[in-house]
């Protein structure tokens, strides 16, 4: 008879945890790239270089590290160097969805405009006398 050789193996806890929580993280993989395809359509249709940033961030911040750290276990790296990488993807991330809130200029008539920190567009002749 042949004897079955398990390829992977569960610890730290039952093979039912285990199984669970590598279906989450495949599960939140998934929707973070759904909703970054949606950002980057909505980048597509109207060339708004925040909404590209956004998702460059949302990738980098959730599907970036899972997708690292099981690459990187698979290849026997040390754990301290996949927690680096995968902390040094999370810090991008958020550095790139902060300069999409913050950072990022828009050029309006000809001018170049600060965003606001709340993402609205705004006109920089604007005035609250042009809304009465």
């Amino acid at each position: 008879m042949t004897s079955l050789t398990l390829l992977q193996t569960s610890t730290g806890g039952s093979p039912f945890i285990v199984a669970l929580t590598l279906v989450s993280l495949l599960i939140t993989a998934i929707l973070a790239l759904i909703v970054a395809y949606l950002v980057i359509r909505g980048y597509s249709q109207n060339r708004d270089r925040a909404r590209l940033y956004l998702a460059v961030g949302l990738l980098l911040l959730t599907t970036g590290p899972i997708l690292s750290q099981f690459i990187l276990t698979n290849l026997d790296v040390a754990s301290h160097v996949r927690s680096a990488i995968a902390n040094s993807s999370k810090l991008a991330g958020l550095a790139a969805m902060l300069y999409a809130i913050y950072g990022v200029t828009q050029s309006i008539g000809g001018s170049t405009a600060r965003r606001r920190p709340d993402c609205t567009n705004y006109d920089s002749a604007h005035t609250e006398e042009d809304e009465s």
